[in-house]
């Protein structure tokens, strides 16, 4: 299993220069750290083949790995790290069954993201800047839909007469990959974005075509924490505390929710234009990332039925 999960191993190099998906190098070093701490310490698969494994000692596995306090989440994404490998030698004829064949997933309810309503983004944007770098790192997300890797791989030369073009997604221990799902694409740069961009490119010290918008140091852009505290920083300024946060299940990819949602329910793009600016391929992922209870303005709305339905 650990021989699967390498970077160099064969079904990596086979994402890569095969299919050109390459994974992530995080996504592989998770699954091999699940190997380590949710499967080897199981007593059931000391000293046990590939092909032994069996459908019932995998369900004494989950009940294991239950036993132990880990949450459904947990118990599926070590379930993955098995059952990848476990697929992949059985359609390559190594083993007679597949095991993991009609194995439930644990029990999960993912906890949904928050998003920041209309009014909150009114507010932040009404609130005077006091770190543009901080503001900028917010707004990349906010306004033009960039995931937490795409705005840190974002290049000067990537800017251009109202438009970003979005190609570049940095990622520790890779740098400079394609973006996600291969959705790279051209979002418009709001007004208060360009202002934004421009106050920050006043004081840049490397302002050329590859030097990062939001930079660290030559040649390496703002670390994730960076972005992390931006965020907990400009929230903090518009009076969303940290406990709000964690309640409201806010992160920095609520900002890309929060785009998407207002796109739908506030300008009133239909799916296709928001998808575009999005960048996703499924219609399904759009609506997940549609938050119509949170986004509505409840009184106005019921202002809106009385002057409709009730007589003058």
């Amino acid at each position: 299993m650990l021989n699967f999960w390498q970077d160099d191993g064969e079904y990596a190099r086979e994402k890569a220069l095969v299919e050109k998906k390459p994974m992530a190098k995080h996504y592989l070093l998770a699954n091999r750290r699940s190997v380590v701490i949710k499967m080897s310490p199981f007593p059931g698969f000391a000293g046990l083949t590939v092909g032994a494994l069996t459908k019932p000692l995998i369900r004494q596995w989950k009940l294991w790995l239950a036993e132990q306090g880990n949450s459904g989440k947990v118990i599926n994404i070590a379930l993955q790290a098995v059952k990848v490998p476990m697929r992949c030698a059985f359609g390559d004829n190594l083993i007679p069954v597949d095991p993991f064949a009609g194995v439930p997933r644990a029990p999960h309810k993912e906890k949904r993201r928050g998003i920041l309503t209309p009014a909150e983004i009114k507010r932040l944007a009404e609130t005077p800047v006091t770190n543009p770098h901080a503001r900028l790192a917010v707004y990349l997300s906010l306004y033009c839909s960039m995931r937490m890797g795409e705005v840190r791989g974002l290049q000067w030369g990537d800017v251009s007469d109202g438009i970003i073009n979005i190609r570049n997604n940095w990622q520790e221990g890779e740098g400079v990959k394609g973006c996600k799902c291969g959705s790279e694409g051209y979002v418009p740069m709001p007004r208060i974005v360009a202002d934004l961009l421009n106050k920050v490119h006043e004081t840049a010290p490397l302002i050329d075509a590859t030097d990062f918008v939001l930079s660290q140091r030559p040649y390496k852009p703002v670390c994730r924490e960076v972005l992390v505290k931006a965020l907990e920083s400009e929230l903090a300024s518009i009076g969303i505390t940290k406990e709000d946060r964690k309640r409201r299940n806010i992160v920095y990819h609520s900002l890309r929710h929060s785009f998407v949602t207002v796109c739908r329910l506030v300008v009133g793009l239909n799916a296709a234009e928001t998808m575009a600016l999005s960048r996703h391929k499924d219609v399904k992922m759009l609506e997940r990332y549609t938050h119509g209870q949170e986004a509505l303005d409840l009184p106005q709305i019921g202002e809106k039925f009385d002057h409709h339905f009730l007589p003058a």
